[in-house]
């Protein structure tokens, strides 16, 4: 395949890319995230004493680097990411569509706080992980429970209606 078919934006028509929004605090997702921040800051932030920003950025990119090195082979055997299309623009006016997914842990009362509410989920899953899908076009929140004993079994706990408030995006 060459350049000019993977610039095509045909290529990539119908794909679908699912962002989910994980806490910071629930290390089961942001392991990875948290594990690398944890090594950044200990190689870092703490080990020496910057006389400036340009100074932490320097060694900063020198551990990214020396990171990187460390990486290359896992780097170098993971799948090609397509090109993102050349024609695509942005527009912020446009409603927003598809659907926000959201991991997070109910808390004591079994609610979930995203998106400025809070949601309650189910009187007998306190303290546990959920999966939230906000479908934008059908204008339903849904929230699933999850378990690790059985992950592809996530049963519906919660089903409401949610319309995303209408507000222009200021720019």
């Amino acid at each position: 395949m060459d350049d000019a078919e993977l610039d095509s934006f045909d290529l990539i028509e119908g794909l679908v890319i699912r962002v989910v929004f994980a806490p910071v605090q629930e290390h089961g997702f942001q392991a990875p995230i948290e594990s690398f921040n944890g090594r950044w800051l200990a190689k870092v932030w703490t080990r020496f004493q910057h006389e400036s920003l340009a100074a932490l950025q320097t060694q900063s990119a020198r551990y990214l680097a020396a990171s990187r090195r460390r990486a290359a082979a896992r780097i170098d055997a993971a799948p090609t990411r397509r090109p993102f299309p050349q024609e695509w623009q942005l527009d912020l006016q446009a409603p927003p569509q598809g659907q926000l997914i959201f991991l997070r842990r109910t808390s004591d009362q079994a609610t979930v706080h995203l998106l400025g509410r809070t949601f309650a989920v189910a009187a007998h899953w306190p303290h546990r992980l959920v999966r939230c899908v906000v479908d934008l076009d059908t204008g339903v929140f849904c929230c699933y429970a999850l378990r690790r004993g059985d992950p592809a079994d996530q049963p519906l706990l919660r089903e409401v209606p949610y319309a995303l408030p209408q507000r222009a995006f200021k720019e």
